[in-house]
């Protein structure tokens, strides 16, 4: 099962600014997406958060599984590197645990990979699947 999602568009600049939206449940049970925004490192986070319907959910999740998004995680390291930008990332939290136990997977699909032109496909289709759920 989908524990969180989390999604970080990246950034090309010093001044210390940040975007990072959470897909996750929150203490009621529910939902939730929670972004969190700063445009330079000395003001303070601004957070705004959406709810999430079950339904809307279980269509991320559904996605995620059928097309096999966890599998990006394993595309090779490309040699690109940029030491004054912050790379987009895709960070996504399974639950494998059974009744009682807590074990997770955590994967994590960055942009210094090499993707496929259908890979690039499907990440687009992530992202826009993604944004839905804030709709």
């Amino acid at each position: 099962m989908l524990r969180s999602f989390i999604f970080s568009p990246g950034y090309c600049d010093m001044r210390g600014a940040l975007h990072r939206e959470e897909l996750s449940m929150n203490e009621k049970g529910e939902w939730i997406i929670t972004c969190v925004d700063r445009e330079d490192c000395n003001d303070p986070l601004t957070r705004t958060v959406y709810p999430v319907s079950i339904e809307a959910f279980e269509r991320f999740e559904t996605f995620i599984k059928e097309n096999n998004i966890a599998d990006l995680s394993k595309r090779k390291q490309s040699i690109e590197f940029a030491t004054d930008y912050s790379p987009w990332y895709y960070n996504i939290t399974f639950d494998l645990s059974s009744p009682g136990g807590s074990a997770c997977e955590n994967i994590e699909i960055s942009e210094f990979r090499m993707y496929t032109d259908q890979d690039r496909e499907l990440l687009k289709e992530l992202k826009q699947q993604f944004k839905a759920l804030k709709e």
